[in-house]
């Protein structure tokens, strides 16, 4: 047939909304990362600290149990906040590894490929791209911190009973809340600093340097100047100030050694880190790139 007889038509199917269009981006970043067979099986290995927390409230709430393997509890509760505080200690260390995986790896194809101009010529913002991006750190981060954390909280308050839920609802509160802040931090830097570096490898090794150099350089301010301030480029412990915080924790128990910060420092420290790096993403998501030759 002659292409002057063909009729074109409009598309007249369904559109999605332009409220979730960034959610695209999300599910085909989720899928391409479970392409995986090593990245699906370590992120149900994530699931085991749940797992043995379900199994530990049992324990502690069966007295059957307790018999049949021999094992007796003091009087002192071990379902208190100090449980759930190490518990989300230790899923934001597995979803740190999970994020130095898979973040680099969502945004740097773009960007050395130069697609990211053709993501931004549809109608789609830079937010929208920047929220489908981070939505697929935020969706794996959420279900392995602050939403199995709830499920314990809630399966503990079901079974130890006597209002014991509402007395402690605030322990819920500082779960969502520790685990909202945790997940902003470590997504927003792990996506600034692969839109700055292009290369996946390069951004993963920046990203734990970041981290630990970071630390390392705190230190050694401290032990030069004699000085606690050192402690505010030391992140990951300003992430456990702040917990330690929420969870009412007192906070000698949550420093390495040396003067501890004031918990306000702290979270000047992280928002600040959370400012500068929507600084650096805003300057580097362009929809265009002028090449000089």
């Amino acid at each position: 047939m002659a292409v002057y007889k063909r009729s074109y038509k409009a598309y007249s199917g369904l559109q999605t909304p332009g409220w979730s269009r960034f959610t695209v981006l999300t599910r085909y970043g989720l899928e391409r990362l479970f392409d995986s067979r090593i990245f699906t099986a370590y992120t149900v290995f994530c699931f085991l600290p749940f797992l043995g927390g379900l199994l530990f409230i049992y324990f502690v709430h069966s007295s059957s149990a307790q018999t049949l393997l021999n094992i007796r509890f003091g009087r002192e509760p071990l379902i208190n906040n100090q449980f759930f505080f190490r518990f989300l200690s230790m899923e934001a260390w597995l979803g740190f590894l999970l994020t130095a995986w898979a973040g680099p790896g969502m945004i740097s194809k773009d960007f050395a490929n130069h697609s990211i101009q053709l993501y931004l010529s549809r109608p789609l913002s830079r937010t929208e791209y920047l929220a489908g991006k981070i939505s697929v750190l935020a969706t794996l981060l959420s279900f392995t911190t602050w939403i199995p954390a709830v499920v314990l909280f809630g399966v503990q308050a079901e079974m130890q009973g006597q209002g014991w839920g509402w007395e402690n609802l605030w322990i819920a509160g500082a779960i969502i809340l520790a685990s909202i802040l945790w997940i902003a931090f470590i997504s927003l830097l792990s996506m600034a600093l692969t839109v700055w570096v292009k290369w996946r490898i390069a951004a993963t090794a920046l990203f734990f340097g970041v981290l630990f150099f970071m630390a390392g350089f705190g230190f050694a301010v401290n032990a030069v100047l004699r000085t606690k301030w050192g402690w505010l480029l030391n992140l990951p412990h300003m992430i456990f100030v702040v917990w330690g915080s929420l969870f009412r924790i007192p906070l000698w128990t949550v420093q390495f050694r040396g003067e501890i910060v004031p918990v306000w420092s702290a979270w000047a420290s992280l928002l600040t880190v959370c400012g500068f790096c929507l600084w650096l993403l805003n300057s580097r998501l362009k929809a265009r790139e002028v090449e000089r030759a």
